[in-house]
């Protein structure tokens, strides 16, 4: 059995209307067709019909045109003649119509115009009256008796403007006059009357019916017909059809009739002509006609025949792939697909009915996937569950199925949170939300907990509730854990600097709202890097738990502490005063409380530690500050609190933020002045134990352009801590290695030496050496004659890349002096790895040297060391020969100092150096 016929005995037999959609399809398109057919072809006869005879009306017609085109040419030639006979010499002057001569010569004259024409021999009325209307002369056809005629005349006038037609029984006739007037006189004399007759009138007859091709030949008035050719062929007078409209064409006795009125507009009496030509004559035409007719109704059965075999064999292919790829789906059949054919409605179906079947398979394996899922009927009673709602839950399906939902209910929530969960459903159609329960072992578990509610597309009611749930213990747990990450400190589990800002915001508001003052404590560790070198990372950590501890034993439940890096920490406090001084009071004792607590020795790895914090204050009211502001406050007071000696407090106060912009818009300053080219190398002369100049150091110097010059010591530090010491030393060694390299061309000049200080900034970049030998290279300056100073503070970081990058710059000949020695805390291993090759003795030493016993000793000491050293020693600062004489005999040969000379600009250096010279000289 055909797969057709096995889905039919599945679901029974056909009743007697059903059929194939493609034999149904099949008979629609036929009996349409047909219907079209029966109508075309209807419409094809009647349209042929039309045309046929509208091709006899047509050719009628023309005949008729023939008839008016000889009537007329008859008329007009009687026109003419009668027009050219009252022009004639007979009617001149002094002739008198009514003598019998002049009628005899009229009469002559008559038949010497007509005899050589074809008017002349059939001329059918011709005679003349004089003006009363008596005869004169006929010269007419003796057929055509003139007596009636001349009776039915009762004024001759009315004949002379057109043809009219006179009715008598023995003839018709078409007359007109032309009055005869006397030239002399113009008195009328007559009429000349010329005639055409319509009836009896044979030969006109037949010569009319021949040339215009008829059968049959009707003339009459409005009162009767003047000839039809009919009765003489029939022997009878064939009866016309009274009603039939002019120019209307008509069949009767297998002839076809037109009737037309005689166009002429010479003749003022109403005549029509009635038209008839046998049907046989279009026979052909008739032939024609229904030959294209068959052939296009024929081609037409032809075309709808090839239509509904294309029809039929395109649809029934793609309903055969249609219902192939239903049994597929109904056999349960897997991974079958729907190809698609050229109907496109099909393929829109079976595309929709695939798309179907993959709902129907996703929403399978949706139902059947981790999330627990079940059904129930509008009463909440439930229909069936998910094989995971039974794994999350314990119970099974037959435990589940027939029974009410509130089976499940948690005995944790009261009936109103049922209730109001039920009245959520009925006016949203949905639910969702954690709730606690107990799975069927008695395990509390935290579900989260779907409900929606299938609704009637038709009556907007209830149908089912699909309920989802999913155990979401494991993953609120993580919830929490990701939001103690985010917002708290891992090391002191304190709130961090997200969580801080949050807290700070909402205190800003709240003091807003009720205008009580707030207070933030900036809290930074005293020494702490001190104790992470020394005793290692864990130790610190211990000393940061510790003191997050004792932070919280100091504060309220209600205040924020909180962890911002390193060893920062921050105390957010709220409501501590109606007004600044109650706030300022409160918090002054929280500060001494927590330096009290603070101060008190720790335990860290059974080593007793002690360790203090410095404290910045800023209080707030309201939120004008804003929490970036109030931040940058507390850290300003906390910065004032270090400097203040540490191990204490200090209030923030306008002062401090005076400052911070003065700091500021003098770091500005620097950096525009650095574009601009607004700083200044001045040079300092050494000299050595003979006076002789040796070599120069180039001295910053700053041209403010509004404060004018400004002292290194205010703006250098403020350089090293901006990081703008690193511009500013790039471009002191370029000028230092321009000046150098023009040195080298000149005698005075070329021996000398030219001494650089260097930052420790600079010193620890990484490319400090290769910056230095760019320079000299570009500058072309002798590197021999570069000394680059540097300072004590530089050997406490990285001591061994400090010696790579100095022993680097030594092998291309550039050397190195220790500046301001003494004065700081390196020591002797580390001045021994050195690649030094002269220590400056600094000038707080050389200042009071011949007063003070103790700067003496440090002086001759250091001298000392140099020489076991084998370094050269400078002495800076020195003012007055007794310094110098002294300086000399502990063995220090080199000097610099007022003693020898100020700083300089280069041009009153060069101009020294000349003068120098001369003075040598």
């Amino acid at each position: 059995m055909s797969d057709d016929g096995k889905q039919v005995s599945e679901r029974g037999p056909r009743t007697h209307w059903e059929l194939k959609f493609t034999t149904r399809i099949t008979l629609i398109f036929g009996l349409l067709g047909f219907l079209t057919l029966i109508l075309s072809m209807g419409y094809s006869v009647q349209t042929a019909k039309s045309k046929f005879e509208e091709d006899i009306k047509q050719s009628l017609l023309q005949r008729q045109r023939t008839i008016e085109s000889m009537v007329e040419n008859r008329i007009n030639l009687l026109d003419v003649y009668l027009h050219t006979i009252t022009s004639s010499r007979n009617f001149m002057p002094n002739s008198n119509i009514s003598e019998n001569s002049t009628v005899e010569s009229i009469t002559d004259d008559m038949i010497f115009m007509f005899q050589d024409s074809v008017i002349g021999a059939s001329l059918d009325i011709f005679f003349l009256v004089d003006h009363s209307g008596a005869l004169l002369f006929d010269a007419g056809i003796p057929l055509y008796r003139i007596g009636p005629i001349l009776q039915s005349i009762k004024s001759p006038i009315l004949f002379t403007n057109k043809w009219t037609l006179l009715e008598d029984e023995s003839v018709s006739v078409l007359l007109k006059a032309v009055p005869v007037f006397d030239p002399a006189s113009i008195q009328l004399k007559g009429y000349i009357f010329a005639g055409f007759a319509i009836s009896h009138n044979k030969i006109f007859h037949q010569d009319v019916i021949a040339r215009a091709d008829l059968d049959v030949l009707r003339i009459g008035t409005r009162e009767s017909i003047i000839f039809d050719s009919a009765a003489k062929i029939n022997n009878s007078k064939s009866v016309r059809r009274p009603l039939t409209s002019d120019g209307v064409l008509w069949y009767d006795n297998d002839v076809y009739f037109i009737k037309q009125d005689l166009g002429l507009d010479k003749i003022i009496t109403p005549i029509w002509l009635e038209l008839g030509v046998a049907g046989n004559r279009f026979d052909s035409v008739y032939i024609e006609y229904w030959r294209s007719f068959l052939l296009l109704s024929g081609g037409f059965l032809l075309l709808l025949f090839i239509a509904g075999s294309i029809l039929h064999f395109t649809h029934k292919r793609a309903i055969d792939n249609m219902m192939n790829y239903i049994g597929s789906i109904k056999k349960g059949m897997k991974g079958v697909g729907f190809t698609p054919t050229g109907v496109y409605e099909y393929n829109q179906v079976s595309e929709a009915m695939q798309s179907m079947v993959e709902d129907l398979n996703i929403a399978a394996t949706v139902f059947e996937s981790s999330e627990g899922m079940l059904v129930t009927d509008r009463n909440q009673v439930i229909l069936r569950n998910n094989q995971a709602f039974s794994d999350i839950t314990g119970f099974h399906s037959d435990e589940l199925i027939g029974k009410s939902l509130s089976k499940l209910r948690s005995e944790k929530y009261t009936e109103h949170f049922y209730h109001e969960m039920s009245k959520k459903l009925l006016v949203d159609g949905s639910w969702q939300g954690e709730i606690w329960n107990q799975k069927k072992n008695g395990e509390e578990y935290l579900q989260w907990v779907s409900i929606t509610a299938v609704m009637s597309d038709v009556t907007g009611k209830v149908l089912n509730y699909v309920v989802t749930l999913n155990d979401v213990t494991q993953r609120k747990a993580a919830e929490n854990k990701i939001k103690q990450l985010a917002f708290y400190d891992q090391l002191t589990q304190l709130p961090n600097r997200q969580l801080l800002l949050d807290r700070l915001k909402k205190a800003l508001l709240a003091s807003a709202r009720t205008n009580t003052y707030g207070a933030l404590l900036y809290l930074d560790l005293d020494d702490f890097k001190t104790l992470n070198d020394t005793r290692g990372h864990d130790a610190g950590d211990q000393l940061l738990v510790k003191t997050s501890e004792r932070l919280q034993t100091c504060t309220r439940r209600t205040d924020t502490v909180a962890r911002i890096g390193g060893d920062e920490f921050i105390i957010l406090l709220e409501d501590v005063g109606e007004t600044e001084k109650s706030a300022s009071n409160h918090v002054d004792l929280l500060c001494k409380k927590i330096l009290m607590s603070l101060g008190q020795p720790y335990s860290i790895a059974n080593v007793e530690h002690h360790s203090t914090l410095s404290v910045g204050v800023a209080l707030f009211v309201g939120d004008t500050e804003g929490v970036d502001e109030l931040l940058k406050q507390a850290d300003l007071a906390m910065y004032q609190a270090k400097s203040a000696g540490r191990n204490t407090y200090r209030f923030f106060n306008p002062e401090m933020q005076t400052k911070v912009m003065e700091y500021a818009e003098f770091a500005n300053d620097i950096r525009s002045s650095i574009q601009n080219k607004d700083f200044l190398l001045y040079y300092q002369v050494q000299v050595n134990h003979h006076g002789k100049i040796v070599g120069t150091e180039a001295l910053l110097r700053w041209v403010h352009p509004v404060k004018g010059m400004v002292r290194p010591d205010e703006f250098i530090p403020i350089a090293e801590e901006t990081g703008l010491i690193i511009p500013l030393g790039d471009w002191i060694l370029e000028e230092a290695c321009q000046v150098l390299a023009g040195w080298t061309t000149q005698a005075s000049t070329q021996s000398l030496t030219l001494a650089v200080n260097i930052s420790a900034h600079q010193l620890r970049t990484h490319d400090f050496v290769e910056k230095v030998k760019d320079t000299i290279s570009k500058t072309g300056a002798d590197p021999s004659k570069l000394k680059l100073e540097i300072t004590e503070s530089m050997l406490l970081d990285d001591i061994d890349d400090t010696i790579e990058k100095m022993r680097a710059l030594q092998a291309i000949g550039v050397t190195f002096a220790l500046d301001d020695f003494g004065t700081g805390y390196s020591s002797l291993s580390y001045l021994k790895r050195l690649p030094l090759d002269q220590l400056k003795i600094d000038k707080t030493f050389v200042r009071d040297l011949l007063t003070d016993t103790q700067d003496a000793d440090i002086a001759s000491t250091i001298v000392s060391l140099a020489k076991s050293l084998h370094l050269s020693v400078i002495a800076e600062g020195v003012e007055q020969e007794d310094q110098r004489t002294l300086l000399a005999s502990y063995g220090c040969l080199l000097y610099q100092g007022y003693l020898f000379g100020r700083p300089v600009s280069l041009k009153d250096l060069m101009d020294s150096l000349v003068e120098y010279e001369n003075h040598i000289g």
